[in-house]
């Protein structure tokens, strides 16, 4: 079974869908920190979100925010060009939620109410634009799967495989383009409140 999505028509009620999972992950991540799990401390878990583990310069900084939203959208780009792509950008969004969700708790857990004004400046627009970029990576991932899946079960409208995967590509290179804004944007914002950490 996959979802049949349309790809050239915007869904704005599947973007509120493919919240879900995020908050889920948030949901999970807070409690599994909180509650004595493994350290927090691997890129692996704070997904560079925690803005004490995100580095010790700007250039750091900068970087480790690059890495982690580009190698998400790079994932998502894969992903979607399988039938597997939409229950893979399903679990994807839960990751990203988790990883929000578990840095949020090792900050307040680390600084209690005095992490509060890092966490709002510092943790909180990273992550949504984070969340944002995400969901739309997913959703342009889920969509493209779903095309591919259409067309490997024997549909008889065809694919336009040329046009179809131009027009992918062409959404994924924004949303690099929106990672590196991202990353600037942060890098910005821990210089100019790098003594909230």
């Amino acid at each position: 079974m996959y979802m049949k999505l349309n790809y050239t028509h915007k869904s704005p009620g599947m973007m509120w869908l493919l919240l879900l999972p995020v908050i889920a992950g948030i949901v999970s991540g807070s409690v599994w920190a909180s509650s004595g799990g493994a350290s927090t401390a691997s890129p692996l878990i704070h997904q560079y979100f925690a803005p004490q583990l995100c580095g010790n310069t700007l250039l750091e900084v900068f970087r480790n925010t690059l890495v982690t939203t580009s190698v998400f959208a790079a994932a998502a780009f894969f992903a979607g060009l399988s039938v597997f792509g939409q229950p893979v950008g399903a679990l994807m969004l839960i990751y990203r939620g988790f990883g929000i969700g578990a840095s949020a708790a090792a900050l307040y857990i680390a600084s209690g109410f005095h992490g509060i004004p890092a966490a709002l400046l510092l943790l909180l627009p990273k992550a949504l634009a984070a969340a944002v970029t995400g969901i739309l990576s997913v959703r342009e991932c889920m969509r493209f799967s779903g095309r591919i899946a259409e067309f490997s079960c024997g549909s008889d409208e065809p694919v336009r495989d040329t046009v179809a995967l131009k027009l992918y590509c062409n959404r994924f290179l924004v949303l690099v383009t929106f990672a590196i804004i991202i990353a600037a944007a942060d890098t910005l914002l821990n210089y100019l409140f790098a003594g909230l950490l």
